[in-house]
């Protein structure tokens, strides 16, 4: 297994688009990258969309995002993530002819719509790209796994014949607890059944007591795990 240091980021990027922010970033310490890495690639990605509906990216734009290097070299590219494909498309134009695939180290940290995201290879957590939704401490992340699956439709008949496969969204979460990741869904009832048994009451009457709500912006699970953490 890889030997990762955890490094803190506090990074200013004086521009509109980003604030500064605290992150959390795990790396390889010898595994760097040259900061001219966009140009030296020579392959520019092919997106061929298939016979299928819905969209593979995250969101299909581009724009304006951030990789952050070896933590600290920070530089502006549009950017976007293909879900389906699980590669972050970037380049320095404004052009979908010119994105490449951004290579998948962790080393590099994404900043991009106000989120961060990281590919990584650790411990029991399935390697991929993820969002940072919450770093608590050093050793103790809450992560976003995004995913995108082709459903194939099944032809029984004439009738549906001509409909095209779909893509579905869904996510899973993860609570990174010194390398150890725990999978827990963001749901008032289904959340407690992550943690040990001599803690889920507890947490199930910290839950009632302050009408902790599981909304999208995982406010209400973050509350949970900061709870969990004290016992």
């Amino acid at each position: 297994m890889k030997n990762y240091t955890l490094i803190f980021l506090s990074i200013f990027i004086c521009s509109s688009v980003f604030a500064q922010r605290d992150f959390s970033f795990y790396r390889d310490n010898g595994n760097t990258l040259e900061t001219n890495f966009y140009k030296k690639l020579s392959t520019n990605v092919k997106n061929n969309r298939g016979n299928y509906t819905g969209s593979p990216f995250l969101e299909e734009t581009l724009e304006l995002g951030t990789l952050i290097l070896n933590g600290g070299d920070a530089q502006v590219f549009f950017m976007r993530y293909n879900v389906l494909e699980q590669r972050i498309e970037f380049s320095d134009t404004n052009d979908v002819e010119t994105l490449k695939m951004l290579p998948k180290e962790d080393n590099i940290l994404i900043q991009l719509r106000g989120k961060t995201y990281q590919y990584l290879h650790l411990g029991n957590l399935p390697t991929g790209y993820y969002e940072i939704a919450k770093t608590f401490d050093e050793d103790r992340l809450l992560l976003v796994q995004h995913k995108k699956i082709i459903y194939e439709v099944e032809r029984r008949n004439s009738y549906n014949s001509s409909q095209k496969s779909q893509i579905k969204s869904s996510e899973k979460m993860y609570f990174l607890d010194n390398k150890d990741a725990i999978e827990i869904e963001n749901h008032k009832k289904h959340s407690v059944k992550a943690f040990p048994k001599s803690t889920q009451s507890v947490l199930k009457t910290y839950i009632k007591e302050n009408k902790i709500k599981f909304n999208d912006d995982y406010k209400g699970l973050i509350a949970l795990l900061n709870k969990y953490m004290t016992l």
